[in-house]
């Protein structure tokens, strides 16, 4: 699938925008807060419903303005068109919002998430490598909802589970309360569990040639995903003291780990910064990737500021990478030259007409 058509009304700085952005390498370059990373921000939105940016989305109407529209076309594999439109209206300090698919509203996030697959860097993606275990779960989770309705439906009843078992711990409910809930715990993660585990290991060929490939190093660097638990209802009764002595739940998928390791070490401790930003461009190459063969569909690639901090063969390599891709959205604050694709010049919330790289 690819973009045919964005248009921005009253988004961030884009007062007005209407785009056509053709297939294959789009790099948009530009001065630093000029609407560049808002451009992608946009784009993610329509995706999965949600910035990269902030929590509060009232930040996204430019300022002074009520209401902001961000509407778009796509083109799936086949030919078959689909629109897609988000809005928000100004309240005060808030917004209320409306998403509508093929001119119809959408409810819940299950009935358009993976309309838009896409996979996205921003340099706050160092944080799969250098952050914690939750970052990479909810890397893994996110995937795998854009693919699965049921993997979406089986983790919001996972997390509700969750939640209510915390709160019987933490007011001190005796064991036998818990039993039900152990049950149900126990169900929904055996679901969460066999496709983070499936997932895991077909991310993980991928993720070591696309590393080789960018790096030009044959550094032993694996993807290991490590279950909390592989015995969840024995582990589940052995662990209960110690659960309701500290309150909280201790056993489940909630508390999963995906490794990033370096041979037996962790990348997170023993990794160069430059091997742990070419790990992570090379961790949504392969989502891009794993999206692509299980959907049936292109997935996009969108890249955020992903030059400026790998040397000039690292660029030039995952510049070369990216020729594979059916769109890619790409930012930048010095022009790239040389390439086959289309430049766009962003400049206060204007994109000029493109010119050829």
């Amino acid at each position: 699938m690819h973009f045919t058509r964005l248009e921005l009304s009253n988004f961030r700085l884009y007062r007005s925008l209407s785009l056509e952005p053709p297939e294959g390498l789009n790099v948009f370059w530009g001065a630093n807060a000029q609407g560049k990373t808002a451009l992608l921000e946009a784009l993610y939105l329509l995706a999965t419903s949600r910035s990269f940016r902030t929590q509060s989305e009232v930040e996204l109407v430019c300022w002074e303005e009520d209401v902001a529209r961000v509407s778009s076309r796509l083109a799936r594999d086949s030919g078959r068109e689909r629109r897609l439109e988000f809005a928000w209206q100004r309240q005060g300090q808030k917004s209320t919002r409306e998403v509508r698919l093929m001119g119809q509203p959408v409810r819940k996030l299950g009935e358009f998430l993976g309309e838009v697959l896409l996979t996205l860097f921003v340099p706050g993606d160092l944080g799969l490598v250098q952050g914690g275990p939750q970052e990479r779960r909810r890397f893994l989770d996110l995937t795998l909802c854009k693919l699965y309705p049921t993997y979406l439906a089986a983790l919001s009843q996972y997390q509700r589970v969750i939640k209510q078992r915390n709160e019987l711990l933490k007011r001190g409910h005796a064991a036998g309360e818990l039993e039900p809930w152990d049950l149900l715990l126990a169900q929904h993660a055996h679901q969460l569990m066999a496709r983070r585990q499936d997932l895991a290991l077909d991310l993980n060929g991928r993720f070591q040639r696309l590393y080789r490939q960018l790096s030009h190093e044959d550094s032993p660097l694996c993807l290991v995903y490590t279950p909390n638990s592989t015995e969840l209802e024995t582990d589940l009764a052995r662990r209960r003291s110690e659960e309701l002595r500290l309150r909280t739940s201790l056993v489940g998928p909630h508390r999963d780990e995906l490794q990033v390791r370096l041979g037996e070490r962790s990348l997170r401790r023993f990794g160069s910064q430059g091997q742990q930003r070419t790990a992570v461009l090379a961790l949504r190459l392969a989502e891009a990737e794993v999206l692509t063969e299980r959907s049936g569909e292109s997935a996009m690639v969108l890249l955020d500021d992903c030059l400026s901090e790998l040397d000039p063969s690292r660029q030039e390599r995952l510049l070369e990478s990216l020729t594979g891709y059916r769109q890619v959205f790409l930012t930048t604050a010095v022009p790239v030259r040389g390439l086959s694709g289309t430049l766009w010049r962003v400049q206060a919330g204007q994109i000029a007409k493109p010119a050829p790289c």
